[in-house]
């Protein structure tokens, strides 16, 4: 299946909440690496509003990248949320 320039994308904004606007700048900050270069047919934008981390994608390609993608950010969200507690932890063990 390739790309399909005559349909309309397929568009999907997520939104995760963090605890506060300072670790969702860390998350995009280590996230906007891993978004250069998109194949052909995927648009991604992401962006801090307030505690929120906002992922907006368009995907001219099949309904399975646009999964993956979410699951991507998904998972490398969790990941860097994950090493952010770490790092609290073991500073607060200091």
């Amino acid at each position: 299946m390739g790309l399909s320039s005559d349909l309309e994308p397929i568009k999907a904004k997520l939104e995760v909440i963090y605890d506060s606007e300072e670790e969702a700048n860390i998350v995009l900050s280590a996230l906007l690496p891993d978004n250069v270069p998109l194949p052909e047919g995927l648009r991604l934008s992401m962006y801090v509003e307030g505690c929120k981390l906002v992922s907006e994608i368009e995907c001219k390609r099949p309904i399975s990248s646009l999964l993956n993608t979410l699951d991507d950010i998904l998972s490398m969200a969790s990941l860097i949320k994950r090493t952010i507690l770490e790092s609290k932890r073991l500073q607060s063990k200091d």
